[in-house]
């Protein structure tokens, strides 16, 4: 009877018995297997029902998916465009390759999402991926995005600054001690490359439409940021060149949590760039075609150990490779910094010292990316990018 009843329903019948149905289910049962979707089929999932909503945005769902996306990271491209004033940022990710043993194999990249602003002005990545969040600005405007939720998030402005005559510095980080992302900002003096004053701002979920930057007060000024900067365990690290500028270069950290300044020599050779190595700081040296991988094993006592000396080859030193981190295999992964046709990423194994190529498929095969890539490209990538699911 039950049946032909059903049979007979028209489709709003049937929609309310399926979601009768839905209700039915435990919800712990219900939240063990979506936590086996993907994350965009999961910020989709949020429009099923009120349910499903309260469930995917629960602070236990989020913190149990990124735990589970830790355990998987993946590869985080940036191109970035710049041609008759349209200017774009285009977000492809890619799988981990570290249990791939092949010297040549490729995976499949994912387009993830879109910037695109037509003012002039070109975009600057800020900071590389910290738990699938990125600072990047365009103009004036500084954003820190999601590129799994597509989420964008605008930095609140401030008026005091001449942006004519004075610049920022962004570096984004996370607080694990308190579970917030912070951005730390160093702003230079009218006319100068000196950094003045430094500032913070937390996000917030659900935050006022416009939170003041926070000022806080270091031991050290009147210094340029010459690196990138790398977060690791709540502190972010970056290299800074002092009075005189060129013998005085240190590394300067932000403490996210205290929110307190600290510095650290650094072992003499100027890093090309900071990368996390398995936990841990590292600064990689070029010397001409040769490399040094430097790691900081103790903080405290400030105290660097150097890997053997490293030579790329002729073939690869042609290509302009370009460091851009580790995996947590401990690899060292090496890319173009402009877009071919044929784009690979490098990674050298240390203690092997071999070096194997990945070919990155999906981006060339993108429609939206083939109609835009009319020009040169330029790359950034973020090695130990994570899908997290979380909404400001």
């Amino acid at each position: 009877m039950k049946t032909k009843e059903m049979e007979n329903s028209n489709n709003e019948g049937v929609i309310t018995t399926f979601r009768h149905s839905l209700d039915s289910i435990p919800l712990d049962l219900i939240s063990d297997i979506l936590l086996k979707f993907p994350a965009k089929s999961l910020v989709e999932f949020t429009c099923v029902s009120n349910t499903w909503y309260s469930i995917i945005r629960s602070q236990m769902f989020i913190k149990t998916f990124m735990s589970i996306s830790i355990s998987r990271p993946r590869i985080l491209l940036t191109f970035k465009r710049n041609h008759n004033g349209e200017n774009e940022l285009l977000f492809f990710s890619s799988p981990d390759t570290s249990q791939v043993s092949n010297d040549s194999s490729s995976v499949v990249s994912r387009h993830e999402m879109t910037m695109s602003r037509t003012s002039l002005g070109d975009y600057i990545i800020h900071s590389p991926s910290v738990r699938g969040f990125l600072c990047c600005s365009h103009q004036h405007q500084y954003m820190v995005c999601n590129p799994t939720t597509r989420q964008v998030i605008n930095l609140p402005e401030d008026h005091r600054f001449d942006h004519g005559t004075m610049k920022c510095y962004m570096h984004l980080g996370y607080d694990p001690s308190s579970d917030k992302y912070k951005v730390l900002r160093m702003v230079t003096q009218p006319g100068s490359n000196l950094v003045s004053e430094h500032s913070v701002y937390t996000l917030e979920r659900q935050q006022c439409s416009y939170s003041p930057w926070r000022c806080v007060e270091g031991d050290i000024s009147n210094y340029i940021p010459s690196s990138n900067g790398v977060c690791i365990n709540g502190v972010v690290y970056y290299e800074a060149r002092i009075k005189p500028w060129i013998s005085s270069v240190v590394l300067v950290t932000f403490d996210f949590g205290s929110e307190r300044f600290c510095q650290i020599k650094t072992p003499g050779e100027k890093f090309t760039c900071l990368a996390n190595y398995k936990g841990k700081l590292a600064g990689l040296s070029l010397l001409g075609n040769s490399f040094n991988l430097w790691v900081l094993d103790d903080v405290k006592e400030q105290t660097w150990s150097k890997t053997d000396t490293f030579v790329l080859s002729h073939t690869l030193w042609n290509i302009q490779l370009k460091f851009s981190g580790t995996t947590d295999a401990g690899e060292l992964v090496f890319a173009p910094s402009s877009f071919s046709d044929d784009f690979h990423v490098f990674y050298f194994d240390i203690k092997e010292k071999t070096m194997r190529r990945v070919k990155l498929e999906g981006v060339t095969n993108d429609e939206e990316f083939r109609c835009r890539r009319k020009h040169l490209c330029y790359v950034s990538i973020s090695c130990d990018h994570v899908e997290n699911i979380y909404l400001y």
